[in-house]
């Protein structure tokens, strides 16, 4: 290579009459290390220093198999970053790595086989892979850095974050009018209403309406938006330690705005892909309920009883139920080994679903009787998730992996490839079959 020029130009010339001898012309212009890895490179830079195994790398990648692009870091808007690991197999991409230092560009002929077997941990080679077939990785290393590197970029971005944290409550409460004075934890804790009666002791059941907001007014969750309220038990650890000291504040029927700063919410923690580290949290409170802890688990134990009637019914008629629904509907086509139905509404053209890919989808779910439990579509922002990796329920996985990108299916879901005997909280009955209308929008 570049930084060993002699020895460049000897495998230069050994890769040479190897792959020119072969004549395919897919491996035209590409040298070959001695593992097999074909490589190219399309520009590089005057750095000196090359990847190693451990080194955080950030990246523009692009890669494809024939001429179906799987995955553009482009398409997403964001370099990828992450650390140099020991090859997976002989040819990998990990080794490839290790040759490019920061600027440099290259593609690399990477085998299929071995990418969907060992990296995307494919159970089996996906019929559109033919074996023995090369998928085309295009690489731009926009950054290399030490672990220890990368340790002090984030210690200094979390020292910029905590610092802006304080900037921007302090905007929070000038722009607001607030003048309460914090508690001594930092708890701003604005009254809105009341309530009556006493506040929670430790030990007892509280219910609250909660919704969660950052300072920028960004909402992060609601329960109302669900309907439901929120029961636990007062004095344990549930939310945030901010949260858990206003709603010992509170009598039952009382609400509260709460200013929430991160020592008393996730600190220097990140929370998901929203909540940032030194966040401060917004929060409106209202106390619905306060009761016993013997009341409660005597109407836990009340619905467990009724949980077990209901699902013994359901589990018995569900074979009749759907059947009805297939025959209802003039459905005719014949369940998959696993039981799944999988109707295929509309063919897409763009790539295949494969396990290890990341999906975006819209989705309507239903139950048979025709009650709608959920839908991207209604919230307008499609769910996007890894497939094949047991993020969603059984049916799903198999289901959307038999699509196409632009493609339209409606999936007949039996119970033990959905939510089985427990069901999915008071909107999905144990042993519910379900149907769902889905489009895959990407296939990332």
């Amino acid at each position: 290579m570049k930084r060993n020029f002699l020895s460049f130009i000897i495998l230069l010339s050994f890769t040479a009459v190897v792959i020119t001898s072969c004549g395919d012309p897919q491996f035209r212009g590409f040298d070959q290390t001695e593992t097999g890895l074909y490589y190219k490179f399309h520009n590089q830079s005057n750095d000196t220093i090359q990847a190693k195994i451990g080194d955080i790398v950030t990246v523009n990648m692009l890669y494809k198999l024939g001429d179906s692009v799987m995955f553009d870091s482009k398409r997403i808007g964001q370099e990828l970053e992450f650390p140099v690991e020991p090859a997976q197999f002989k040819g990998d991409l990990y080794e490839g790595l290790l040759l490019m230092s920061k600027g440099d560009s290259a593609t690399f002929l990477i085998s299929a086989d071995s990418f969907y077997l060992i990296t995307a941990r494919a159970p089996q080679l996906p019929d559109f892979v033919d074996s023995g077939s090369f998928m085309t990785f295009e690489i731009g290393l926009k950054n290399l850095m030490t672990r220890e590197e990368k340790a002090r970029q984030e210690q200094e971005r979390l020292d910029q974050r905590r610092e802006q944290e304080q900037i921007d409550l302090q905007n929070y409460l000038t722009e607001n009018n607030i003048t309460v004075e914090p508690t001594s934890s930092g708890l701003y804790f604005i009254p809105e209403k009341e309530g009556v009666g006493r506040k929670p002791v430790k030990g007892e059941m509280v219910k609250i309406h909660m919704t969660v907001s950052l300072i920028d007014g960004n909402k992060i969750f609601s329960t109302l938006d669900r309907g439901d309220p929120i029961e636990y038990e007062y004095g344990k650890k549930f939310d945030t330690d901010g949260l858990d000291e206003a709603v010992g504040m509170l009598k039952k029927g009382g609400k509260a705005h709460l200013i929430v700063p991160s020592n008393i919410a996730f600190g220097a923690q990140q929370r998901g892909q929203v909540i940032e580290p030194y966040s401060t949290l917004l929060y409106e409170v209202e106390l619905v309920d306060i009761r016993s802890k013997a009341a409660y688990d005597k109407d836990q134990e009340n619905k467990r009883k009724q949980r077990e009637v209901s699902q013994q019914k359901n589990k018995n008629e569900e074979s009749a139920i759907l059947s009805k629904y297939l025959k209802d509907n003039g459905i005719t086509e014949k369940p998959r080994e696993s039981g799944l139905i999988y109707i295929e509404r509309e063919k897409g053209s763009g790539p295949q679903a494969v396990p290890g890919a990341n999906v975006k989808v819209h989705y309507t779910g239903k139950l048979l009787n025709g009650t709608v439990f959920d839908s991207s579509v209604e919230r307008g922002d499609p769910f996007s998730f890894p497939l094949g990796q047991g993020r969603v329920i059984q049916g799903w996985d198999e289901g959307i992996a038999l699509m196409r990108q632009g493609g339209k299916a409606t999936l007949i879901i039996p119970s033990k490839l959905a939510y089985g005997e427990r069901g999915a909280g008071d909107r999905i009955p144990p042993f519910s079959p379900l149907v769902f209308d889905v489009e895959l929008i990407a296939v990332e």
